[in-house]
């Protein structure tokens, strides 16, 4: 992977002889490639949400110990409507491994050879055949590039080999601006630039997918990452080579019109993918809260039943009974005397309200007299 990498490097430096034209096409070509599975990615996840409802009516039919039973039907679901479960996770699969190759690469065009052998060298033959020894300064500073998996033939190698630059459109793309700026400022303005307006796009694409998302259930790592990738990016871009600072430039370029093209075709009209996904996910959201606000009304309700019911719970029904007496009116002397004394009818010494048994027997002992 590496060789290939190095070699459509190379190719695309012998068509233009610009290192940055060089790296933009081949970032692109890398982008192109890994489009159909983004596209397809995407597709299965909005269908993934659509059918949500579905989904979870299979696994609630299954407890625990049904789980096999559970995982066949849902894979003849996912047959059935043309689903992949893991084409959200394809694109990322692929692109990781890449990035980390083209990092590599792009970062091992400017390894720079050591001399430190040769002087070595130079010094130890002076020794023994007895001449004069001059006193060699090793300089790991101005010595030119060696590139790593570059072909040695290539004409890439050979003029990154007899240089210590990698200039292009005015840049060194061997250096980061944060060498930059310690040396001059003003010389670091393109540097800072660039870094600069790679945040910028960075932070345009974070937004037009959220746009998109809004409402739903991310996972909370992925949340994460996407939350944090547009803060880290520029700071990476500070300290990097302006090499890999180009690549990071044209990936968000040509993502933020890949999301352009995923937010037309995939979620514009009332019924695209993304539309019946988004009303799911409000149903879905509507249902839950009134489910919340139903528990929560039915259980006030109840509660309030208990109270009225057992003695009354509030201390206007306690307040009324000791007026309303059943029976001779020396029976509800007796009970109004009782009911005046500490505390009030339905109430423990305390002041809260009494239990339902208490409140109860009293009423059956009356009946009896």
């Amino acid at each position: 992977m590496f060789d290939l990498i190095a070699s459509l490097l190379s190719f695309f430096y012998d068509l233009n002889g610009s290192y940055a034209i060089a790296i933009a096409l081949l970032t692109t070509v890398v982008l192109v490639v890994s489009t159909p599975l983004t596209l397809s990615g995407t597709r299965s996840m909005l269908k993934m949400q659509v059918l949500q409802p579905e989904l979870k009516a299979i696994q609630n039919k299954y407890d625990k110990s049904e789980r096999e039973e559970m995982n066949k039907e849902l894979m003849a679901f996912y047959q059935e409507n043309n689903i992949n479960p893991v084409g959200g996770c394809l694109p990322l699969l692929f692109q990781i491994p890449v990035f980390l190759v083209l990092y590599r690469v792009i970062l091992g065009l400017t390894r720079r050879s050591t001399i430190a052998g040769s002087q070595i060298g130079d010094s130890v033959g002076s020794l023994a055949s007895d001449s004069s020894l001059e006193t060699v300064e090793i300089d790991a500073i101005d010595r030119n590039f060696n590139p790593a998996y570059l072909d040695d033939s290539s004409q890439m190698f050979a003029d990154l080999s007899s240089s210590n630059e990698m200039k292009s459109f005015g840049f060194d793309l061997a250096r980061a601006a944060t060498e930059v700026v310690t040396d001059n400022f003003v010389d670091s303005l393109p540097y800072l630039l660039l870094v600069i307006v790679v945040g910028a796009t960075g932070f345009l694409q974070h937004r037009m997918i959220r746009a998109r998302q809004s409402g739903a259930i991310a996972n909370p790592t992925q949340e994460l990452i996407m939350k944090m990738m547009p803060w880290f990016l520029p700071i990476f871009a500070f300290t990097l080579p302006a090499a890999i600072v180009i690549y990071f430039l044209i990936s968000n370029l040509y993502r933020i019109g890949q999301q352009y093209y995923i937010t037309r075709s995939m979620y514009t009209g009332e019924d695209s993918l993304g539309a019946q996904a988004k009303r799911n996910r409000e149903e879905a959201a509507k249902a839950d809260k009134k489910s919340g606000k139903s528990g929560d009304k039915g259980g006030n309700k109840n509660g309030g039943k208990g109270g009225n019911n057992k003695g009354g719970g509030s201390a206007g029904s306690g307040a009324k009974k000791p007026n309303k007496p059943k029976g001779g009116g020396s029976g509800g002397a007796k009970k109004k005397s009782s009911g005046s004394g500490s505390r009030a009818p339905g109430r423990n010494s305390s002041g809260r309200t009494g239990s339902a048994r208490s409140q109860v027997q009293p009423r059956g002992r009356k009946k009896k007299r």
